[in-house]
C-alpha cells in the first residue's frame, strides 16, 4: 500500500504529526506517544514541541530503531523506508 503523507514544514525542516507518523507506520497514535515519552528498549523518538503540537522530524521514520518483541531488542530492530515499508 502506497502512503502519501505531506510533511509539515517548519523553519525549512520537514516534520510529521503524531497522526501522520501513526498512519505511515501503521501504529496507533498512543503507540507513537509512548515512543516519544517512554521510548523503547533502545531510545526515545526525537520530537519537537511547538505550542501544544508535537512534531517528529521526518528522518525519524528512517532512523528510529523500532523493535519487535523479544529478549534482545538490539537484534530485533527494524526501520521504515520513505513509503512506510518495513526494512529489517
Amino acid at each position: 500500500m502506497l502512503i502519501s503523507v505531506e510533511p509539515i514544514v517548519v523553519g525549512g525542516k520537514n516534520y510529521y504529526s503524531i497522526q501522520q507518523m501513526a498512519s505511515i507506520t501503521n501504529k496507533s497514535d498512543q503507540t507513537i506517544y509512548g515512543l516519544i515519552s517512554r521510548g523503547n528498549a533502545i531510545r526515545k523518538m526525537k520530537h519537537i514541541r511547538i505550542v501544544d503540537r508535537i512534531l517528529i522530524p521526518c528522518v525519524e521514520l528512517l532512523q528510529f530503531p523500532f523493535t519487535y518483541a523479544g529478549s534482545n531488542p538490539k537484534e530485533n530492530t527494524y526501520h521504515y523506508d520513505k513509503e512506510g515499508k518495513v526494512i529489517v
